[in-house]
Order: C-alpha cells, then structure tokens, then sequence
C-alpha cells in the first residue's frame, strides 16, 4: 500500500502545494515485480547494468519524487528504476545514491526537461521549489492501493 502526503510552502507570499506519492499500491507492485522477474530470465530487455544490479539483490521500483528544474514543480512518476546504494549511515539512512533507471532519464512532461530525483520529498533540508524557502509542511493526506 502506498502514502499519500501533502507538502504546503509555510511562506505565506507563496503557499505552493502538491500531492505527492510514496511507495507502490498493490498494482504496480504486482507490475513490477513481473517486471523485475521477466528481465531476469530475458523476457524483457534491460540494461546490462540494471540485470547486474537485480542479479546483486537490488529491486525494482517505480513511484518516485522529482523535480523539474524549469518548471519549478515537484512531480510524482512511474518510471522503473533501481536505487543503488552507494553509503548508507549506520542508521540506515542512505547517503550516496545512483538512480539507474529502465528507459533512459525521465522527462517532464510538460517541458520535456529532464527530471532531478529526490530521494526524500519528506526530509527537512528540501526547499520549495517555487519561492525556495525552507522547512516545508508535511502532513499525511491517505493511503491508495
């Protein structure tokens, strides 16, 4: 089951707002694991690096945060990608990250600039895209399936 969170700019002037998502509802988890399990047995071309990735234990993924840096709006996509962890903190929390995706580097589809991944939509040290403030307002908003 996925999240929904709102994320509100506490800049008065600005008061951008947007829905975001986080995690797979059971459908797409379903999709990607088929996915996952036909590029690994060659059903489904890949590349090279994402089967070594796969072979290595990583998964699969969809449901991410980005941030067109032309627009200025974060937007949630479903582009299958592996996250390959790099430096973790020894409290799990990731530090350095590759962002290894299917299809190439996904693109805005309003402007057709490539999209910056964010890891952590939810984290503290993200700003506002819009005004740049910090320190956003998180609040949970539902669940989807």
């Amino acid at each position: 089951m996925g999240s929904i969170f709102h994320m509100t700019c506490r800049n008065k002037a600005c008061r951008y707002s947007v829905k975001l998502r986080e995690g797979e509802g059971m459908r797409l988890f379903a999709w990607i694991k088929t996915l996952e399990r036909d590029i690994l047995s060659g059903k489904e071309a890949a590349p090279e690096e994402i089967k070594n990735l796969l072979k290595d234990g990583y998964g699969l993924e969809c449901v991410a945060t980005y941030l067109c840096p032309t627009c200025h709006e974060w937007q949630v996509g479903r582009f299958p990608y592996v996250l390959e962890k790099i430096r973790v903190s020894p409290y799990g929390t990731i530090r350095e990250y590759n962002v290894h995706y299917l299809d190439g580097k996904p693109k805005c589809e309003e402007c057709g600039t490539e999209l910056e991944f964010i890891l952590n939509p939810r984290s503290g040290k993200n700003k506002c895209p819009k005004c740049g403030t910090d320190n956003m307002r998180v609040s949970q908003f539902g669940f989807y399936d």
